[in-house]
């Protein structure tokens, strides 16, 4: 739901979270009996006026233990090569979201050679995160009553009107810390992705690792986002939906 952080080499190696975020809407849930609804769409990032990658992800309702969810992959990869910087990133992820929020998630990624895998398991009262990398395994617990969302709850579709502000803390699932992040909904814009027109809301948003501007509309299994652009110390990338079927 794609991580923009303080260097491009992150800016790009996490983008994958950025389109994992998902909301859900009373007709995603309600629809999570119809095994015909989904969701793929196709994205290219490019960065410096050079096509980088490409990300495609899946969005589908289900039903597991008799409660309905939307369940989202994403498959990321990045071949970036520049004078001062390469990157060669390869990501999964996956999520499962209902009413009440997130209640399963996993990514796994090799980037330039280092794997590293993140899983969150979900309790009442608080979230484990269980981190490898290369060698070594962390375990971070974090209480529910220190977070108002997670990265892949899409906060920024709550906000009500144009011009409205939120602040939050908000769970970096990926990253495994909780962060502070401002929303602000600047405009409304009409985007074409192939035959298609999505009237979509213009949201920036920033904390002390990200500074982006995204372009989100609902359908009736969660959020769409048909285009991100981000900024990063070193330098920025945009993140373009180039199709999208079912929803």
């Amino acid at each position: 739901m794609i991580q923009l952080s303080k260097r491009l080499r992150s800016t790009l190696g996490g983008i994958g979270l950025f389109l994992a975020l998902v909301t859900m809407s009373a007709a995603a849930l309600h629809g999570a009996s119809d095994p015909h609804a989904f969701r793929k769409a196709s994205y290219q990032i490019s960065s410096r006026g050079f096509r980088v990658g490409e990300l495609k992800s899946m969005m589908q309702p289900v039903v597991r233990d008799g409660q309905r969810l939307v369940r989202f992959e994403a498959n990321t990869s990045i071949d970036a090569g520049f004078l001062f910087f390469a990157l060669r990133s390869i990501s999964y992820e996956e999520a499962l979201v209902g009413e009440a929020g997130t209640v399963g998630y996993r990514r796994s990624e090799t980037e330039n050679g280092r794997t590293r895998s993140v899983e969150a398991q979900f309790f009442p009262n608080h979230v484990t995160l269980i981190v490898r990398e290369v060698d070594s395994l962390r375990m971070v617990t974090i209480p529910r009553a220190h977070f108002d969302f997670t990265t892949m709850d899409c906060p920024e579709a709550t906000i009500v009107r144009e011009g409205e502000q939120l602040e939050i803390r908000l769970l970096d699932l990926a990253q495994a810390r909780v962060v502070t992040r401002r929303y602000r909904w600047l405009k409304t814009e009409a985007v074409t992705i192939g035959r298609r027109t999505i009237h979509c809301r213009i949201v920036d948003f920033e904390d002390s690792d990200d500074n982006c501007r995204r372009w989100i509309a609902r359908d009736g299994i969660g959020v769409i986002i048909a285009r991100q652009e981000g900024q990063g110390k070193s330098g920025s990338y945009v993140l373009q939906m180039t199709s999208l079927e079912g929803g």
